[in-house]
């Protein structure tokens, strides 16, 4: 996208004459705004890089979702989020046309800091830390009310359940073997089938839904940000909790934990959901990407590895939470 067309954009926000700088094109284009004020902003052109990846967070009703949610949360003390910003119209959204379609596109603060790093979580308080930052989004997420919620991707048992279907794809797309595939959904329905006979209303909520170290930022003064909340909609909190596990050593999970819970255990019952969350999470990565070709020779030879060391176990039983 060229120059001329970003500025139009820009326009709108009344930012003339800034430096842009194109930071990549994945879920969306996104660009670093620097004004000549010294402030400084993120563009997000909401067009994924390829048409599989497009998903209710591309539409408009779906983006004004996450964007009021976001000046909601950017008020608040306790996490510190980017602001979206609105346009001399009023709105959060500033409707584009690029290679003869329309797109939506927004603007947020932007903020300074690096992504999260493994190294990072190797520190104790760190990882007390995140969880404590999950469990405080989760406890914005309880009370936050919002017509058009509906409008957002959602990650529930239907969700889990359309999985397999993707996955089966990969059999005619020669990723998977028919064993591996009967063990994933085997997988997803054991999950599933805990979830329908556990009462898990104070379990269900709003979530991020896409929780990684790419998806946070360490800030200069050492405090977490949750950034990137194109998933940002119904589902367990196991989902944002497992994928904050996975990030942490096997030897600090307890801390996590106890950042979350508020002790160093989450009782039996949980950690076996949990494991399961683990499990749909990973699974998740391959759903997403099934479309992206870069990433399918990664794909075919992790599949085999999944299945037999973690899948497999939790089938038949056996703890995978600190070895995932």
């Amino acid at each position: 996208m060229q120059n001329e067309q970003l500025q139009e954009i820009l326009n709108e926000y009344g930012i003339r004459e800034p430096e842009i700088t194109f930071i990549r094109h994945n879920e969306n284009r996104t660009y670093k705004v620097e004004d000549h004020d010294g402030s400084t902003y993120l563009l997000r052109i909401h067009q994924p890089v390829k048409d599989g990846m497009a998903g209710q967070q591309h539409t408009y009703d779906g983006l004004l979702g996450e964007l009021q949610m976001l000046e909601h949360l950017s008020g608040r003390d306790q996490l510190l989020v980017q602001r979206p910003l609105r346009n001399r119209e009023g709105k959060l959204i500033t409707i584009i046309e690029h290679e003869g379609k329309r797109w939506n596109s927004s603007m947020l603060t932007w903020l300074e800091g690096r992504d999260l790093q493994k190294d990072d979580l190797s520190d104790p308080v760190m990882v007390e830390k995140l969880g404590a930052s999950i469990s405080e989004l989760h406890q914005f997420y309880g009370q936050y009310v919002q017509e058009g919620l509906d409008k957002r991707p959602s990650q529930g048992i239907a969700y889990n359940q359309y999985m397999i279907g993707v996955i089966k794809q990969g059999l005619t797309k020669e990723l998977f073997t028919f064993s591996d595939v009967s063990v994933i959904e085997e997988t997803i329905s054991l999950v599933n089938a805990r979830l329908k006979d556990r009462r898990n209303e104070e379990a269900w909520g709003l979530i991020h839904g896409d929780l990684s170290l790419g998806n946070i930022i360490r800030t200069r003064d050492g405090e977490l940000s949750f950034i990137d909340f194109g998933f940002f909609g119904p589902g367990y909190y196991y989902t944002d909790v497992a994928m904050g596990v996975m990030m942490v050593p096997s030897e600090l999970r307890d801390l996590f934990l106890k950042g979350y819970y508020g002790n160093d255990h989450a009782g039996q019952d949980e950690l076996v959901l949990l494991e399961g969350f683990m499990l749909l999470a990973i699974i998740g990565y391959y759903v997403f990407q099934m479309e992206n070709e870069s990433v399918h020779a990664w794909m075919r030879e992790r599949m085999p590895k999944l299945c037999a060391d973690y899948c497999k176990p939790y089938l038949s039983g056996e703890r995978i939470f600190y070895s995932v």
